[in-house]
């Protein structure tokens, strides 16, 4: 497979990409609409306990170390965020289903379309880890702003960020990870470019006349 081929392939894949985005924001209104039912639905599985009692928490405290680093009093007690800071204590309940794990279900469909040409396992494995940190860092800013919205403004405006500006933030950062991860992390393989036209590197061969060297031209 020569480079233009290798080329016009990753094209294709990053186009399937930024496809999807785009599906993904055009039902984003309903997407979101569907969240809130789901939620309903699958608080009492077991499953969801868990997040709650165990991710839920673990947000919440990294939340109370972001904010006390930009100088907001804040507390945590499970799964609540208190911030003391203003005339009246605001709480804040994190739901299992705000912590952002469907930004990785996302991640986990781009990194089945995006790794599927032939890349060293290196680089793919450096792909993955890069992209999980940065979805969890993009999932704290989506928890993180609207929390400071609320705090600092009013609660409207911070459901707002959360519901819709927040997933586009997410399809944002998902086209810059894949333009960054195609261009400066995934490193082709060795042999990924077999085929390519090498006859300019074909070797010249030399014979002998009458005791003198003689240049014949390259071999074809």
């Amino acid at each position: 497979m020569n480079q233009t081929t290798e080329k016009y392939l990753e094209g294709k894949i990053y186009q399937k990409l930024i496809l999807y985005a785009a599906i993904a924001f055009i039902v984003l209104p309903f997407i979101t609409s569907f969240n809130e039912v789901l939620t309903k639905v699958v608080e009492s599985l077991h499953f969801v306990n868990a997040m709650q009692g165990v991710a839920a928490p673990f947000i919440v405290k990294v939340l109370v170390v972001l904010l006390r680093a930009l100088g907001v009093p804040a507390s945590a007690d499970g799964s609540f965020l208190y911030l003391t800071g203003g005339w009246m204590p605001l709480r804040v309940y994190i739901n299992w289903n705000c912590i952002g794990w469907q930004s990785f279900i996302l991640f986990a469909l781009t990194i089945i379309t995006g790794l599927q040409g032939s890349y060293t396992r290196r680089s793919k494995l450096v792909t993955i880890l890069i992209g999980v940190e940065g979805t969890f860092l993009i999932n704290m800013v989506r928890i993180l702003i609207p929390t400071l919205i609320a705090y600092k403004v009013d609660y409207i405006p911070a459901i707002i960020f959360h519901d819709y500006i927040g997933t586009l933030l997410t399809l944002l950062w998902m086209g810059a990870f894949w333009s960054y991860a195609f261009d400066g992390i995934l490193v082709k393989k060795d042999g990924a470019n077999i085929g390519e036209d090498t006859s300019r590197d074909k070797p010249v061969s030399v014979g002998k006349i009458d005791g003198k060297d003689q240049d014949f031209g390259r071999d074809v």
